[in-house]
C-alpha cells in the first residue's frame, strides 16, 4: 500500500496545479464549458481519470505479468487502457457542450492525401530514428555491464507476438486512433508536448523494459511535434499506426527469430 501513497500524492498535486492554472491562466482556453456546474463536472471527471490511471500505471509497475500471467489473460482485457480514455473523451466532450467532432479530435479539414503522407513518412522515419537511438543506448548499456547477457524481451513482447493476424491488427488500429485521439488530440494541446510525452510513456510502463519506454517516449516526441505543426491528428494516427504495424508485424518476429525463440 505504501508504494501508492507517493505516486498517489504526485497525481493529487498535479490535478490541483491543472486546476489552478485553468482558473489562473486558462489552461483549458480550447473547452467551452456552458456553465459553472459543467465545469465543476469537468474538474471532478479528470480527476477520476488521473487516480484511476495512476492506480492501473503503479500496479503495472510493481507487478509486470509473467508469461504464465499473460497466458491466462482474456484478449479483450488489453485495451482496458484504451476504454477507459474513449470514456473519459466522450465525457469530456458532453461536458464541453458537445462541439463539432472534427474540432474536437483535430481533423482539420484540407488536403487530406499531404497529412497521410506526412504521417507515413514520420512514421517510417521516426522508427528508424527510434532503432538507431535504442542500438545505440542497447550498445553502450551492454559496454557498461548494465544489461543483462543475452537481453530477453519482455512477457508482455513475447505474448503479442504470438498472437494471430487478426488480433495484432486490432492492437494498432486501437492504439493508432485512442491513444493519438487522447495524447495528442487532447491532452498535448492543454499541456503541452515535453508533459504529454512523458505520461505517454509512462502509460506504456507495463512492458517492464526501461529501453523500450526510451523508444516510446521517442516516438512520442516526434509524433508530438508534428502535431504541434500541422495542427491536424491525422499525420499521427498514420505515423503512430506504421510505427506500431512495423515493429509488431516486422521488428519483433525477425528479432524472435535471430534470439531463437520462435
Amino acid at each position: 500500500m505504501m508504494h501508492y501513497v507517493l505516486p498517489l500524492a504526485f497525481i493529487a498535486l498535479v490535478y490541483v496545479v491543472m486546476i489552478w492554472l485553468n482558473e489562473r491562466y486558462g489552461l483549458f482556453a480550447t473547452d467551452r464549458f456552458p456553465s459553472t456546474a459543467a465545469k465543476a463536472g469537468a474538474y471532478a471527471w479528470l480527476g477520476l481519470l488521473l487516480f484511476v490511471l495512476a492506480a492501473l500505471v503503479i500496479g503495472s509497475a510493481m507487478h509486470v505479468p509473467t508469461a504464465k500471467d499473460l497466458a491466462r489473460t482474456p484478449f479483450y482485457q488489453l485495451f482496458l487502457l484504451h476504454g477507459i480514455l474513449v470514456v473519459f473523451l466522450a465525457g469530456w466532450w458532453l461536458l464541453t457542450g458537445r462541439p463539432p467532432l472534427r474540432e474536437f479530435f483535430n481533423l482539420r479539414g484540407g488536403d487530406g492525401g499531404e497529412m497521410v503522407m506526412i504521417g507515413l513518412a514520420v512514421g517510417v522515419g521516426g522508427w528508424i530514428f527510434t532503432i538507431i537511438v535504442a542500438l545505440l543506448m542497447a550498445l553502450i548499456l551492454s559496454a557498461t555491464g548494465l544489461m543483462p547477457k543475452p537481453a530477453q524481451p519482455p512477457p508482455m513482447i513475447a505474448w503479442m507476438a504470438a498472437l494471430p493476424v487478426w488480433k495484432k491488427i486490432l492492437i494498432v488500429l486501437s492504439a493508432m486512433t485512442v491513444e493519438e485521439a487522447f495524447f495528442r488530440g487532447w491532452l498535448q494541446k492543454r499541456v503541452g508536448l515535453l508533459a504529454s510525452t512523458v505520461l505517454f510513456a509512462l502509460a506504456h510502463s507495463g512492458f517492464g523494459q526501461p529501453l523500450l519506454l526510451i523508444g516510446v517516449a521517442l516516438i512520442s516526441l516526434i509524433i508530438g511535434f508534428t502535431f504541434y505543426r500541422t495542427k491536424n491528428l491525422l499525420p499521427g494516427i498514420i505515423a503512430h499506426g506504421v510505427f506500431d504495424g512495423v515493429q509488431l508485424f516486422v521488428v519483433i518476429p525477425i528479432i524472435f527469430r535471430l534470439m531463437g525463440l520462435g
